[in-house]
């Protein structure tokens, strides 16, 4: 994040949401701290340096529309160095205000995003109300709990 934007990566060649917008990640290596993975990812992805005492827990996300996965959000306050490069997961990089999105981004990393945004700090996706599966509206799920930013 810097000046209330967020950096996004569009994703290019990956097999799996190509064209659609989501903050660098990637998966933890083995015996890979969360840390220690953003600071890999923040320079293999977007041409930054980051240092471990920047970089903060922003959001955590439990992925139940597949096999479970739990997804940490992370941000940094500082960085050495300007993001942008090449990159062979995304075709470019830009900033987005955080309430201005795009439109064609990975959903969970939206609901992260926005969430985040709100100051909550935990979210499921998809996300239900106790008991009642969620409207669909164009493939994204709503009715969620009221705390959780859509």
């Amino acid at each position: 994040m810097r000046d209330g934007r967020v950096l996004l990566g569009r994703r290019s060649n990956t097999g799996y949401g190509d064209g659609a917008y989501e903050p660098p990640s990637s998966r933890l290596d083995e015996r890979e701290t969360v840390v220690e993975a953003a600071i890999r990812v923040a320079a293999a992805q977007a041409g930054i340096a980051l240092g471990a005492s920047h970089v903060t827990l922003a959001h955590v996300m439990h992925d139940v529309s597949g096999a479970g996965r739990i997804a940490f959000f992370l941000t940094a306050d500082g960085w050495d160095g300007e993001p942008g490069g090449a990159c062979a997961s995304y075709s470019d990089l830009a900033w987005f205000a955080a309430d201005d999105l795009p439109a064609n981004m990975i959903d969970r990393a939206r609901v992260a995003v926005r969430n985040y945004a709100a100051g909550i700090g935990f979210s499921t996706y998809p996300s239900f109300l106790s008991g009642r599966a969620p409207e669909v509206d164009s493939g994204r799920a709503t009715g969620q709990d009221p705390r959780i930013a859509e």
